[in-house]
């Protein structure tokens, strides 16, 4: 009996196992993170803790969940305070060594002059309103002579409509927007001590008058690329001065409108310091900036009116780290109203190429070497004494921020003006 009680044992307990594999499997664990039970013997929250940062990223796990978005304030630059009130100014004097006539600056020999002194002044209350100003002492070249005279070259009221450098609009007086070198010709950021021959004969230097400006800037697709249009109206020139007062006190008769405006086009303008700069811009070993622009002015000459002036220039400029290359070419179309009398069409140029290390060791902040090339042909037509070709190469030493020191050898092609000139320069500005 006892034996049939052991096969009944059995055979419940194959059947028993038989039932436990017909049985479908245990479903599997569901995914997510495991949360442990709380602890009952943790201590409470803490009433008086800091709120949670709402800016502050956590770290998310992203095999479950989607990354968490916040706000970098660190990305967006505010708009810059009003720059209030602002003085600056500078003095340059320059020793000119020269055997030979030289008719561009009409120098004489170990003759010193003071190139310029300059004070500028702004005041700027708010980001959209300002008022700027400017006054020279200067030597300039006119009537033959060469002679220290004072200029107002800037005096205006300056509105930035959108609290920015995109739009500009000055009323009142400031140099009248043709061309490059009108950027470069004061002698801190000028790497020579003269100014090309182009803007000495064929047009009429780096002049100021009054008037309306507008300036336009606006950023266009990748690269830094910009385009730039200035645009002025102002009084016509009023020819040559025969007043003995200073010629910021002389009276401009001329009353014709004269129109005159720049294009440019910055390509691209790429620096690997700049903040905000792209892995691509990073990456680049040095500073990069092309561009390429082009001008007009339109007016009447002289007092009485009797003279059609059409300037046409076109310019380009180029950086790469520290070399600087920049050219104009200009064109002018002088056309008398008289009747029978012929007009004269003249061509100018000039190329400058420099190259500026900064050592930033003890009394060596920066050094520059510079050459220029550079030709004047006040009309085409006829073969003129004035016409004349130059060359110049210069250097520059900054031992200190604000002191300047330059020298310079010229060489002059003409027929009547073989000079050469030695030209020590020394300035200081603030």
């Amino acid at each position: 009996m006892s034996r049939i009680h052991s096969y009944c044992w059995v055979l419940l307990l194959c059947v028993a196992a038989q039932v436990g594999a017909d049985d479908p499997p245990p479903p599997p664990p569901q995914d997510g993170p495991l949360v442990d039970a709380p602890d009952p013997f943790a201590d409470p929250p803490d009433p008086f803790a800091d709120p949670p940062d709402p800016f502050d990223t956590a770290p998310v796990d992203s095999a479950t969940q989607a990354p968490v978005t916040t706000f970098d304030p660190q990305a967006v630059d505010p708009l810059p305070p009003p720059a209030g009130f602002e003085i600056h100014g500078r003095a340059n004097g320059t020793l000119a060594i020269t055997r030979e006539d030289e008719s561009v600056e009409l120098l004489e020999d170990s003759a010193w002059d003071l190139s310029s002194v300059d004070l500028y002044l702004s005041w700027f209350p708010t980001r959209w309103f300002g008022m700027l100003g400017e006054a020279e002492l200067q030597s300039d070249v006119g009537e033959g002579e060469r002679r220290i005279e004072f200029e107002v070259e800037l005096l205006a009221l300056e509105l930035r409509p959108l609290s920015d450098k995109r739009v500009i609009l000055r009323l009142g007086r400031q140099p009248v927007p043709f061309g490059l070198e009108r950027r470069y010709y004061a002698p801190p950021r000028n790497e020579l001590a003269n100014r090309p021959a182009v803007f000495r004969r064929v047009f009429p230097g780096t002049y100021s008058d009054t008037g309306a400006f507008l300036w336009l800037r606006q950023p266009v697709g990748t690269w830094g690329s910009e385009l730039e249009l200035e645009l002025g109206i102002t009084k016509g020139l009023t020819g040559p001065d025969r007043d003995d007062r200073p010629k910021a006190f002389r009276k401009d008769n001329n009353d014709a409108p004269e129109y005159s405006g720049r294009a440019a086009w910055t390509l691209f303008d790429l620096d690997p310091g700049r903040k905000g700069a792209s892995p691509g811009e990073a990456a680049l070993p040095t500073t990069i900036k092309l561009t390429v622009g082009a001008s007009i002015l339109l007016g009447v000459y002289d007092r009485d009116v009797r003279r059609r002036i059409r300037f046409y220039g076109v310019d380009g400029e180029l950086w790469v780290g520290g070399l600087r290359v920049r050219g104009e070419a200009v064109w002018s179309d002088v056309e008398s109203l008289v009747p029978n009398a012929r007009a004269r069409r003249g061509f100018g140029t000039y190329v400058l190429a420099a190259y500026h290390l900064y050592p930033e060791l003890f009394l060596l902040d920066e050094v520059f070497f510079a050459f220029r090339y550079g030709r004047a042909d006040r009309d085409q037509r006829t073969q003129e004494p004035l016409d004349v070709e130059r060359y110049h190469a210069g250097l520059g030493w900054i031992p200190h921020e604000g002191f300047l020191f330059k020298a310079g050898l010229e060489w002059s092609k003409g027929r009547g003006d073989p000079g050469r000139v030695i030209y020590l320069e020394l300035g200081f500005s603030f």
